[in-house]
C-alpha cells in the first residue's frame, strides 16, 4: 500500500506541557546514542539498555525496532527525531476547539498523559479525518524540535485506485522519489531502466514548487 506522511505544528505548549516534551526529547537521544555506541545492533540488546530509561514504551519500542537497523552507520547527526511506534497515534477531533485536532502525548507508566493541540496542514485534511475514522493505517510518529516549535510526522497507509492504464506499456515514464531522513527529497525519472536527470531539493524548496504546481494548475483551471 502506499504512504504518506501527514504533517502537523504543535501549537505553542504550556511550561509544563513544553517540559515533557523536552524530557521525552533529551532522553530519547540520551538512550539513542548509549544503545549506537555500545553497538546494540538486535532488539534484545537495545531493551537492555533503554529499559531504565524513563520513557514510554511506544518510545522505547521505536528505540529497538530503530537502532538495529544503524549496524553500517559510523556515527549519529544531532537532528534525529524522536520516533514513537503507531501505538501513539492517539488523536482527537473537535469543531468546538480553536485547533480542531489535537494528539495525545503517551507519557511514562507513572504519568497521565496529555492532549496538545495540532496546526495541521489543509491540503491533508481529509487524510486526517481518514485517520481518525480507521480508513487508513498510522505507522511510525516523528516529533521534531525545531528552534521554536515542535513539528508531528504521522506515516499513514492508505487504499490507491488502479491506475486506468497498463503500467508497462512504452508510453509510461516511472519515476521514483526519496524522502530523505530529515528533509531532503530526490526525484527522477527511469529511462531503459537507468535513473535520468535527477532533481535534489530540499523541504523548503519542495514546499515552493508544490505551491507553484498548485497556483499555476488553478490559473490554467481558470482559463478553460
Amino acid at each position: 500500500m502506499p504512504t504518506k506522511t501527514l504533517e502537523a505544528t504543535l501549537a505553542p505548549p504550556t511550561a509544563h506541557k513544553e517540559r515533557k516534551l523536552q524530557e521525552i526529547h533529551d532522553l530519547y537521544h540520551e538512550g539513542l546514542h548509549e544503545a549506537f555506541e555500545t553497538g546494540a545492533d538486535t532488539q534484545s540488546a537495545v531493551n537492555d539498555i533503554v529499559t531504565p530509561y524513563d520513557l514510554p514504551y511506544q518510545v522505547k519500542d521505536a528505540l529497538k525496532n530503530y537502532v538495529p537497523s544503524l549496524d553500517d552507520a559510523r556515527e549519529l547527526s544531532d537532528d534525529h527525531p524522536t520516533r514513537m511506534v503507531n501505538r501513539a497515534a492517539r488523536f482527537d477531533y473537535s469543531e468546538d476547539r480553536t485547533h480542531s485536532y489535537v494528539w495525545e502525548v503517551p507519557q511514562p507508566g507513572h504519568g497521565p498523559n496529555f492532549w496538545i493541540p495540532l496546526r495541521i496542514n489543509p491540503e491533508q485534511e481529509q487524510l486526517w479525518a481518514d485517520l481518525l475514522a480507521g480508513n487508513v493505517s498510522p505507522g511510525q510518529l516523528q516529533l521534531i524540535q525545531n528552534r521554536t516549535s515542535w513539528t508531528l510526522h504521522v506515516a499513514v497507509e492508505y487504499s490507491a485506485e488502479d491506475p486506468g492504464y497498463d503500467t508497462d506499456s512504452d508510453d509510461v515514464t516511472h519515476i521514483g522519489l526519496d524522502i530523505g531522513e530529515s528533509s531532503l527529497i530526490m526525484g527522477c525519472a527511469l529511462t531503459d531502466g537507468s535513473p535520468t536527470r535527477p532533481l535534489v531539493c530540499d523541504g523548503s524548496r519542495a514546499k515552493h514548487l508544490r505551491k507553484e504546481m498548485h497556483t499555476t494548475l488553478k490559473r490554467l483551471q481558470e482559463r478553460d
